[in-house]
């Protein structure tokens, strides 16, 4: 969706993501938790009923316990979201380059919650002179409490900034072929043996009231298992989807469940290949919800023979370089053909 109201010249590309806290501690975690769930598209309940039930029981029993799980994941170079993040757009920005040396564009990183901020990126953008702006959320599948999330945010940013600047919003990107061939070639990087191996999709789980109002997610996250597994040459009895969530005892969400799925998988002796493709990049989701917790579930039931192996995300790796810059590609051609 654009609006050409305006001269495009040189372009602003805001590569979105959820966030992360500024520091593995429970202030800051406090800070983040605060923002995220609140926001409308996630809060479980009216505003100013959810604020008290946030602010006096959910924070208080949630901060340290979150805390100690970034712990166990920061890095050096800080939040690995955050870090990961930084350096695809830097390469982002190498590879459109290489493709379009003709084009005048700036990239940056931008998190919904914590920093760098939507707006941030967005005032960073103005002020390099950029006259119209492309918008990725780097969620492949969009949903309602992602995508929609992510641009309900850059249209406040945007409208905080009493700036309206011609825009493209990239909704979704899991059905392009760059992105199939990229979730399919990091699996068979990692050794997957479509013969004897097993194929566990683990996708992150949405509300079924979302579905229930016509949230397509689930259809595409769908499609994108059946033609991963199709370019893998995985027959339909060696692959299966399943949802994680922190609700897995709630049937108001998403299922079949990962905890589940793997307890499963467990108790046969051959490897079994996770992949999260839902996730652009490696966060708290993955590494330590899957290395932590999920993989307990696994080894908990584990017969001799069984082995669980996780398959990174795309993360900053030369794939999803290409595969982002591709979708830019295509922005930047709407924007000269507007």
């Amino acid at each position: 969706m654009m609006d050409s109201s305006a001269r495009v010249d040189r372009v602003g590309v805001l590569l979105i993501n959820t966030g992360s806290p500024d520091a593995p501690e429970p202030s800051a975690v406090r800070r983040y938790l605060a923002e995220f769930l609140m926001d409308p598209c996630v809060r479980p309940l009216p505003g100013p009923l959810w604020w008290i039930v946030l602010h006096l029981f959910v924070l208080p029993r949630r901060q340290e316990a979150s805390a100690e799980k970034y712990r166990r994941i920061w890095r050096e170079d800080g939040s690995p979201l955050v870090s990961i993040a930084g350096r695809l757009a830097r390469s982002v920005q190498a590879e459109v380059a290489r493709r379009r040396p003709e084009a005048d564009f700036v990239v940056r990183p931008a998190m919904c919650y914590g920093q760098p901020s939507v707006a941030r990126a967005l005032s960073e953008l103005r002020d390099a002179g950029c006259s119209s702006v492309v918008a990725v959320p780097l969620y492949p599948q969009s949903a309602s409490s992602t995508t929609a999330s992510a641009l309900t945010h850059l249209r406040g940013a945007l409208a905080a900034l009493d700036w309206n600047p011609p825009l493209i919003e990239v909704e979704e990107y899991a059905s392009r072929p760059a992105y199939l061939d990229a979730v399919a070639a990091r699996i068979e990087r990692d050794g997957f043996d479509a013969a004897h191996d097993m194929l566990l999709f683990s996708f992150h789980s949405i509300p079924c009231a979302h579905v229930e109002e016509g949230d397509t997610y689930v259809h595409q996250v769908e499609a994108t298992c059946r033609q991963v597994a199709q370019r893998l040459g995985v027959p339909k009895a060696s692959w299966r989807l399943s949802y994680q969530s922190p609700f897995e005892d709630n049937r108001t969400w998403q299922g079949p469940f990962t905890s589940h799925a793997l307890a499963d998988l467990a108790r046969v002796p051959r490897r079994t290949f996770m992949v999260c493709p839902g996730f652009s990049i490696d966060c708290l989701e993955t590494l330590y919800d899957v290395e932590y917790e999920l993989r307990g579930c696994f080894d908990a039931a584990a017969v001799p023979g069984a082995e669980l192996r996780y398959v990174p995300c795309l993360n900053d790796g030369a794939e999803q370089a290409r595969l982002i810059a591709s979708v830019v590609e295509d922005c930047l051609d709407e924007l000269r053909g507007a």
